[in-house]
C-alpha cells in the first residue's frame, strides 16, 4: 500500500493519451459515444472539506472531462492555491466509472492530487459518490479514502451527507453538506456548508457559508474558520 503513489504517472499518462484520442474518435465514427466538457471558475476562497487551500484569497480553477456512454471517464482539474510544499498549483488527474443501480446514481473515482514543483506532497485517493431523488430534492453521500502511501503516514477517511433542492420553478437551488474526516490528515474533524446557486445558460453563480470545527494551531486553524464563499463557473 505504501507504493500506491506509483499510480501517479499511470493516471497522468492515461489522461494525457486518452483525452486527445477519445476526442479524436468523437470527431469520427463514434462521435455519439463520447462527451467532452470543460469548465472554468473564479472563487473568492478555495475551500476543500472546510479548509481554505488558497489562504482565504480568490482562486482561478478549471478542468476538462471526457466521458464515454459506457460510463467510463477521465479528466483533469486545476486550481491556484497558496504555497504548499513549494507549489502554487493543485492539479487533479482522475478516472472512473459512473452508473446507476435502481434509483441510486453513483460515481467511483481513482484520483491523484499533484502539486507541480512541490516536494513530498502528491498523493492518491479513492472516492465514491452516491445520489438519489427525494421528491424534488437530490440527496446523497460522498466517501473518500486515502490509503497509507509515501506521502501519507496512515489511512485517511472522509464521509459527507449532501443535498440540493430547487426553489420552485426558478433556476435557483439551495444546497449543503455535512462532512466528517478522520485519519492521518485530520483527527475527528467536522465541516459543513450551506448555500444558494443560480444557473443561467452556461453560467452558475453560488454563495455559501462554510465552516468547520478544526482548531489547529497558527495558520492551519485560521484557514478552517467560518467564511462566505462566492463563485461563478462557466461550463462548455
Amino acid at each position: 500500500m505504501n507504493r500506491i503513489i506509483s499510480i501517479v504517472p499511470l493516471l497522468f499518462a492515461m489522461v494525457t493519451v486518452a483525452v486527445p484520442a477519445m476526442a479524436q474518435d468523437a470527431d469520427h465514427d463514434q462521435q455519439s459515444a463520447f462527451t467532452v466538457s470543460a469548465n472554468v471558475s473564479l472563487t473568492s476562497d478555495y475551500r476543500f472539506r472546510g479548509i481554505s487551500s488558497s489562504n482565504k484569497d480568490p482562486a482561478v480553477q478549471g478542468g476538462i472531462d471526457v466521458s464515454h456512454e459506457s460510463g467510463l471517464f477521465v479528466g483533469t482539474w486545476a486550481s491556484s492555491i497558496a504555497t504548499y510544499g513549494g507549489s502554487n498549483m493543485e492539479l487533479d488527474v482522475y478516472g472512473g466509472y459512473s452508473g446507476s443501480a435502481g434509483a441510486v446514481d453513483y460515481t467511483l473515482t481513482a484520483l491523484v492530487y499533484l502539486y507541480p514543483g512541490g516536494s513530498g506532497v502528491n498523493y492518491a485517493e479513492f472516492s465514491g459518490s452516491f445520489t438519489t431523488a427525494a421528491g424534488p430534492a437530490t440527496v446523497g453521500v460522498d466517501l473518500a479514502w486515502v490509503p497509507s502511501q509515501d506521502n501519507f503516514g496512515g489511512d485517511n477517511f472522509y464521509i459527507a451527507g449532501k443535498g440540493e433542492v430547487p426553489l420552485g420553478g426558478t433556476k435557483a437551488s439551495l444546497f449543503g453538506h455535512f462532512g466528517y474526516e478522520n485519519g492521518d490528515a485530520y483527527f475527528n474533524k467536522l465541516d459543513w456548508e450551506a448555500g444558494i446557486s443560480y444557473s443561467a445558460g452556461p453560467l452558475t453563480a453560488s454563495l455559501s457559508y462554510v465552516d468547520s470545527d478544526y482548531s489547529g494551531i497558527n495558520q492551519a486553524g485560521r484557514l478552517a474558520t467560518a467564511g462566505l464563499v462566492a463563485s461563478v463557473t462557466a461550463t462548455f
